[in-house]
């Protein structure tokens, strides 16, 4: 085990930890104005991936590998708060792209580096009891980064959710559900090293190591292809803010009534990939115009609106195949649902009873309100 951990620590790591970094240096983003923040987001985690990179270098090959080491401990929880801070911010501004600024990143570098200078020093040059007081502060400062990370990343990521469902009429391409679980799987990381500082032994941080080059390696991969990905996303997370106001205007109800008259007519909503850019095409509006008139004339979001007519179109066929003819499968995607999952889900929301329990259900006994869909 300990050959393991010094192979690991002498070159396996480090050097993926380096060929990381040099690709996210020198990955080239295409110069539009919504990835300027991603441009910046790759120059902090290609720094993550060398700065940890060169911790490994310096813990192996200058201080020696000695986990009883006084210095063992804060090095690990020097390490952990950058990691944390890095992969967080980064993280974050994947689902909101005007999050980041450079002036953000120097506050908040400064004040970390603060309380952790003040770790290091105090157990250069102090005493035990001093120094192991000034450890237990610091532990708690990271204790309380982590839950900061933890509320700032779940507020964004559920305005991010809101924004594809007033875009997409299915938002579940569109989730960027690999970031959610990059950062929940960094923050077990982020556990994982604090359980190291605590208890410094040589198994945990041969599990350590391996856990996060594992991580690290995909996440990059992920992290890199981005670009590509943002592509689908962009005009709902583009989109500018406009001041509309916020009452059921007799514009905004000519505007609704031609909506509603579109959907009816031409059944758009069959279309399991509709974007409320589509309707704006078909009606020469504004994407946004089209949003907020559904949002405040219906009460609803843009998925939630064109699901209610999914759920009726499917009961209507479910209705019609008196003799089972057609599958599930078939009649959730007649009906513009993606996939099955999301058929079942959605109906069920909506009549408070599954699409194979609707089937088998007499005729009299189905003629219940439905809800929000």
């Amino acid at each position: 085990m300990e050959q393991l951990y010094h192979l690991l620590d002498a070159f396996f790591a480090p050097g993926i930890l380096l060929g990381m970094a040099v690709c996210l240096f020198f990955l080239h983003i295409p110069p539009k104005g919504a990835l300027r923040n991603y441009r910046l987001a790759r120059i902090v985690m290609g720094t993550a991936y060398l700065f940890y990179a060169v911790c490994i270098y310096v813990e192996y090959y200058v201080v020696g590998h000695d986990t009883n080491d006084a210095l063992a401990r804060p090095t690990i929880l020097v390490v952990a708060c950058f990691q944390a801070f890095l992969f967080s911010n980064t993280l974050i501004t994947l689902i909101r792209i005007n999050y980041l600024s450079r002036r953000q990143l120097i506050i908040e570098v400064l004040l970390i580096s603060a309380v952790l200078l003040g770790l290091v020093v105090t157990h250069l040059y102090y005493g035990d009891v001093v120094a192991r007081w000034a450890f237990w502060g610091a532990t708690l400062f990271y204790v309380c980064l982590l839950l900061r990370y933890v509320l700032l990343f779940n507020r964004e990521y559920i305005n991010y959710e809101n924004q594809m469902s007033e875009y997409f009429s299915d938002g579940e391409s569109h989730r960027l559900l690999w970031v959610k679980r990059s950062f929940y799987i960094s923050l077990a990381v982020g556990v994982l090293a604090l359980v190291y500082a605590l208890v410094p032994m040589a198994t945990i941080g041969t599990a350590f190591m391996m856990i996060v080059i594992v991580f690290y390696m995909a996440f990059g991969v992920r992290f890199i292809n981005y670009a590509l990905q943002f592509q689908s996303i962009e005009p709902a997370i583009t989109e500018a803010d406009e001041a509309l106001a916020e009452d059921t205007s007799e514009s905004h109800l000519k505007l609704m009534d031609r909506i509603d008259a579109l959907m009816k007519d031409d059944k758009l909503y069959c279309r399991p990939d509709l974007s409320v850019a589509d309707i704006a095409t078909r009606l020469g509006e504004r994407a946004r115009m089209v949003s907020t008139v559904i949002s405040i004339c219906r009460q609803v979001n843009f998925k939630t609106y064109i699901n209610e007519y999914r759920v009726l179109e499917a009961k209507r066929l479910l209705d019609e195949d008196q003799d089972n003819a057609r599958t599930i499968d078939a009649i959730a995607c007649e009906a513009g649902f993606a996939n099955r999952s999301s058929f079942y889900r959605v109906f069920k929301r909506s009549q408070n009873i599954s699409p194979t329990d609707y089937r088998l259900t007499p005729d009299q006994a189905k003629n219940r309100p439905a809800t929000e869909g």
